[in-house]
């Protein structure tokens, strides 16, 4: 089965040939942009900040984008310990009680 992969620069999803090169043009596929020249300035650009290879930033994407399974949320915990917990209506107190 192929991969889908998500650009970083505009959210769009594409569809690379299996071998990752463009036999036509001589170009080869990004698994981290399309091959519009605005996202590949900008994505390039991007992961120089980060030093994490680009083929776990496309896996990264792809689960963020719901390719790969559900969309993962973060569960709402516990509170930090030492801190207090959220309010609620009605637990405040005001100036007539």
């Amino acid at each position: 089965m192929r991969q889908i992969y998500v650009c970083l620069g505009c959210a769009g999803h594409y569809l690379p040939p299996e071998t990752m090169t463009y036999p036509t043009l001589g170009l080869t596929a990004s698994p981290v942009h399309c091959g519009a020249p605005a996202c590949k300035s900008a994505v390039t650009d991007s992961l120089k900040f980060i030093a994490v290879p680009e083929d776990v930033v496309a896996k990264w994407a792809r689960r963020a984008a719901g390719i790969d399974g559900p969309v993962r949320r973060a569960r709402p915990g516990r509170p930090a310990r030492g801190r207090r917990s959220a309010a609620t209506p009605g637990s405040g107190r005001s100036k007539l009680l």
